[in-house]
């Protein structure tokens, strides 16, 4: 099945849409494959795939409004300039995505440039961020007019501090962020709303998701871990899947604002019956583990990481000289060039790559999300 895409000559999103489904699976376990055998990471086994659908899956995407004299455009920058390409539709949108999309395009935007984010939650609310410059802001507050619109329907944050737009006796302000549910995750069979801002990062979208949940869920089980590590869980997408029923865990996590949320939906959580006591589990520790990483590795059976494109850096390192190590690490990036240097070092460490999943959350493009799980030789 080839997705036809009216901007596929102009537009710098897409790059695989002449090629069916099984042939970009192919380049892609291919691509990582050369890269793991450049690092000297020795994986014999084929690569796993796992393909959540063709197209359709974002429920987020992150767009640029440019002004360039009497015209406008709304989208992405083409391909090999600094121009916006002007969007009407792109077909990597679920359906409730598009015609959000398609409500904000009729905006007469009075700005020169500036960034938006548009988002469908779990329960098909609407939100937008928008990160335009303090001059635009004020101007728009003091316009009114489009802000006004923009509550009627949707939940609006802005600025690069996520303030929260509300109508307070008839005037326009902007409140603290305020996390409320955009994301969802789950424990086997139950679902987890998670909390977080609408400019926050999560996956892409929840189709997606399920199926990376689903692989680290059985992989879990499948080790028969019983207290983990986690570096990087955010808001707690993986955090969930993690504690399962009765698991320990240890989160490792700089964001103040990203730890607020997954308290707020381990709070949620427990007012479900059977997972009253789930905050008893968990252990939340903040700080920058990427620079520097006080665990003590030998109280856990396995690691689970979710780190930035930056990698793991410092965390890593004293897994290496640790002369007790966790028996599992499960590694989890959308960025194989740095998983691939993490990965080596692993090796150093004395584990051995034993499963690799390529989850194809980005169908058309050159990205993809790999899940690995390594064992302790």
């Amino acid at each position: 099945m080839l997705i036809d895409c009216k901007y596929k000559e102009k537009c710098s999103g897409c790059q695989y849409l002449d090629l069916s489904i099984q042939d970009q699976h192919d380049l892609k376990a291919h691509a990582l494959k050369k890269l793991l055998q450049d690092s000297q990471i020795y994986y014999e086994n084929l690569i796993d795939i796992t393909s959540p659908g063709p197209a359709w899956l974002r429920d987020r995407v992150d767009l640029i409004f440019e002004r360039i004299g009497p015209s406008s455009a709304l989208g992405l920058y083409e391909k090999n300039k600094r121009q916006i390409l002007d969007i009407e539709q792109c077909q990597q949108l679920t359906p409730e995505l598009q015609a959000w999309l398609s409500e904000i395009r009729k905006i007469q935007w009075p700005i020169q440039k500036g960034s938006l984010r548009l988002r469908i939650g779990p329960q098909k609310q609407r939100g937008i961020w928008l990160d335009f410059a303090n001059i635009d802001i004020k101007m728009l507050l003091n316009e009114k007019t489009i802000l006004l619109g923009l509550l009627n329907s949707a939940i609006v944050e802005i600025g690069q501090k996520n303030k929260v737009l509300s109508l307070i006796n008839g005037n326009l302000k902007l409140k603290d962020p305020e996390p409320q549910i955009w994301f969802q995750s789950s424990i086997d069979t139950q679902a987890v709303d998670l909390f977080c801002s609408i400019g926050s990062f999560t996956q892409t979208g929840f189709r997606a998701n399920r199926e990376l949940i689903k692989i680290i869920s059985k992989w879990l089980l499948e080790t028969n871990s019983q207290h983990i590590l986690e570096f990087g869980s955010g808001i707690g997408n993986l955090s969930f899947p993690a504690m399962g029923r009765f698991r320990k865990l240890t989160v490792c996590e700089i964001d103040c604002g990203a730890l607020n949320g997954f308290t707020r939906s381990l709070e949620k959580l427990s007012q479900i019956q059977g997972f009253e006591n789930i905050r008893e589990r968990v252990q939340i520790q903040h700080g920058d583990f990427q620079n520097h990483n006080p665990q003590k590795f030998d109280v856990f059976d396995t690691v689970l990481v979710n780190p930035p494109r930056s990698g793991l850096k410092e965390f890593l390192t004293p897994l290496i000289t640790y002369i007790k190590k966790p028996k599992y690490f499960l590694y989890m990036s959308c960025f194989p060039e740095s998983f691939v240097l993490d990965g080596k070092r692993l090796q150093t460490a004395g584990y051995q790559l034993q499963k690799l999943n390529i989850v194809d959350q980005f169908p058309q493009t050159l990205h993809y999300e790999v899940l690995s799980l390594w064992c302790l030789s």
